[in-house]
């Protein structure tokens, strides 16, 4: 049986509707190098790490504090010149998403947000790209102490939302969290540019 045209897009933030470079707001204020160790892949107390914790619902305080006792003031001095100058990594909307949105809202397709993400990173990218107006409603990880995958969140933000899962379409920029998605029988989708989520839209 085909599936139904979908009536609404849960779309992700960084890497569906907007370019995000999470270096520039480092390299902008020190030299490379700092930012390489900053990501390091081997630190298990890394970047990676604390951001993740931003998106499940730590304060900016209590990830400083934490970094700091791994790392050392200095360095999560470094850690707060980011949270400061976050709005700096983002580049630009992802080419071709301005349009899309337009004509998505012109057809009457509802346009909504989920990501793993906090309230103030969202609103730095609202403020740069007023584009993001055109959604409905976004709903932030932080705020619900739930990261994607996690079915309970994608649960919570359908029936917020008031959506049919059977004509939604989630667009995220990770292929993992789309292929749990897809075993938890949502219709989701990886993002790889404009045009193939135009034509699967339209």
């Amino acid at each position: 049986m085909p599936e139904k045209r979908a009536t609404d897009v849960v779309l992700g933030l960084d890497g569906v509707l907007v370019q995000w470079d999470g270096r520039r707001p480092i390299t902008g204020q020190y030299p490379k190098g700092i930012a390489d160790m900053m990501y390091d892949p081997r630190d298990e107390w890394g970047m990676e790490f604390y951001l993740a914790m931003l998106e499940s619902g730590w304060s900016e305080e209590r990830v400083l504090a934490s970094y700091e006792s791994h790392h050392g003031p200095a360095i999560a001095w470094v850690l707060k010149m980011y949270l400061d100058h976050e709005e700096d990594g983002f580049v630009c909307m992802q080419p071709g998403m301005s349009g899309l949105l337009f004509d998505l809202d012109g057809a009457g397709i509802g346009l909504w947000g989920l990501a793993n993400t906090t309230r103030k990173h969202l609103r730095l990218a609202q403020r740069r790209f007023g584009e993001l107006a055109v959604l409905r409603d976004f709903m932030v990880s932080s705020e619900q102490q739930l990261r994607l995958p996690d079915p309970v969140l994608v649960r919570r933000a359908v029936e917020h939302f008031g959506l049919d899962s059977a004509t939604t379409l989630f667009v995220n920029e990770d292929a993992r969290i789309v292929g749990n998605l897809n075993n938890l029988g949502f219709r989701a989708m990886a993002f790889s540019d404009a045009d193939s989520l135009r034509s699967e839209l339209f």
